[in-house]
């Protein structure tokens, strides 16, 4: 059995006039109420007569008084805003003239009744007759002045954040959380990237591999849905110039719809290797306060020479007082470029007996005054190792300091240093290398960019450096 829906409320279940007057009420009604609820006026335009009427609603959405009779369009007209006026009847003459079928405008009035400005949607649909020629205008006008206030609201709000996100000092950007791909990026983030933002945005962080290791990828999504957000998260990330160390910090928004994660990147590649050369300094400070009293201990060796005591303690005092002036040289931080063959000279003075066995050759250049500290911490463990190990610790043994500058222009010259001995005991290769092989390596090399070789030959140590002549000496002088 088929059961027939209860149509009651807009049809008549009789023939008899006083229900249908009643039923025809009861939708009258009901549709003022919707009307009223939603602040909807209804309007009807007989293009014939050239005559508008209108709801209730819609003659105090405009702040006119309710009229029940027909209202030339000009009534209506003359509330709309100066500026918006003509291009809504422009607009529905053209959407005329083209066939439109709906015609929408959005449009501000100044409401005759109380003088405030509101913002109207208005949706119409022209009514054509078997020939095609319009006949009717019928549609309605919704008051949207706070979506637009919302709407302005939000405009600024995004205005905001958009020129404090472009104008940020560090790398920031918009990804999407399903693909990671590149929604947004500011300027610090493409200049941080090496790239333009036609290479960036539409891309997957995985396309362009933006990070050094991928697990850390892995660690924001398992951070995001955790907690939502992550700070100072330490990461590498790479560009085609190389890797940089960064704290990165997060959360996830939602940007039209759809889930996204804000990044914030602070560079801390600069600040991880002051504290790893701080690190470095620290711990040959406190090598070199270990070694010390084995270096004067060689030293107090070396000067055995005489019978006569107090040459002696004048000889050992004079060296002690050579590597207390040679390490001020090193920790001051005062220079302004140092002499090479100074440095050595004071390097090199209280572990050697006399010049007669040092042999330093090469050009006169003076080192910028990071290079100074990195060279001397070399020469100074080159020195020690050859006073207990090497050339040295017996007579006879000698040491050759050579530097050379080689290249045609400041971009393509290179600075050479090298330390070679003869005449002391057999070198071997040692079983273990310590912090001063480190420095004599490592610490040189990273400080200027260079390399550095230690060979442990039979004759003797040979220690080489190489780098660029800009990253090493003073020019210009």
């Amino acid at each position: 059995m088929t059961t027939t829906p209860n149509l009651s409320f807009f049809t008549a279940t009789t023939n008899d006039p006083r229900d249908l007057s009643a039923a025809l009420r009861e939708s009258h009604e009901l549709l003022a109420l919707a009307e009223q609820s939603a602040g909807i006026g209804i309007w009807d335009r007989d293009l014939a007569t050239d005559l508008v009427r209108a709801t209730p609603t819609f003659f105090r959405l405009m702040g006119l008084e309710p009229s029940t009779e027909p209202v030339h369009p000009d009534v209506i007209r003359a509330v709309r805003h100066p500026d918006d006026a003509a291009q809504v009847v422009d607009g529905f003459h053209k959407a005329v003239a083209s066939g439109q079928e709906i015609y929408d405008s959005e449009y501000r009035i100044i409401r005759p009744s109380d003088g405030q400005m509101r913002w109207i949607f208005g949706r119409g649909r022209v009514v054509r007759d078997a020939s095609g020629k319009p006949v009717r205008y019928s549609g309605v006008d919704i008051d949207v002045t706070e979506r637009k206030r919302i709407e302005g609201q939000l405009r600024e709000t995004e205005e905001r954040f958009s020129k404090a996100f472009n104008a940020a000092a560090h790398p920031m950007s918009i990804t999407t959380l399903k693909e990671g791909r590149f929604v947004d990026i500011n300027a610090a983030g493409l200049r941080a990237s090496g790239l333009s933002r036609e290479q960036v945005i539409g891309r997957t962080v995985r396309e362009l591999g933006f990070y050094g290791d991928p697990e850390s990828q892995r660690t924001v999504r398992e951070l995001l849905a955790k907690q939502g957000r992550f700070t100072d998260l330490e990461t590498v990330l790479r560009n085609e110039r190389g890797s940089r160390t960064y704290l990165l910090s997060g959360s996830s928004v939602e940007l039209r719809g759809e889930q996204c994660l804000m990044i914030s990147a602070v560079d801390i590649t600069e600040r991880k290797k002051a504290e790893e050369e701080n690190r470095l300094l620290m711990h040959e400070v406190n090598h070199r306060a270990n070694n010390l009293l084995a270096v004067i201990q060689a030293i107090a060796r070396q000067t055995v020479d005489s019978g006569d005591p107090r040459n002696y303690a004048e000889r050992l005092s004079q060296r002690i007082a050579g590597i207390a002036a040679s390490n001020n040289l090193l920790v001051s931080g005062n220079w302004h470029g140092v002499a090479l063959a100074r440095l050595v000279e004071s390097q090199l003075a209280p572990f050697a007996e006399s010049s007669a066995r040092l042999s330093v050759e090469g050009p006169s250049v003076k080192l910028a005054p990071a290079a100074a500290q990195a060279v001397g911490m070399a020469l100074h463990e080159l020195a020690t190792n050859a006073a207990k190990y090497g050339a040295l610790s017996r007579d006879g043994g000698r040491i050759r300091i050579a530097w050379s500058v080689t290249g045609d222009s400041d971009d393509d010259r290179i600075f050479s240093l090298g330390w070679s001995e003869q005449g002391g005991p057999a070198v071997v290769q040692p079983e273990r290398r310590g912090f001063g092989t480190t420095v004599i390596e490592r610490m040189v090399s990273g400080t200027l960019g260079g390399k550095a070789t230690l060979e442990f030959a039979p004759p003797g140590v040979i220690w080489t450096f190489a780098c660029p002549v800009t990253n090493a000496l003073e020019l210009g002088d």
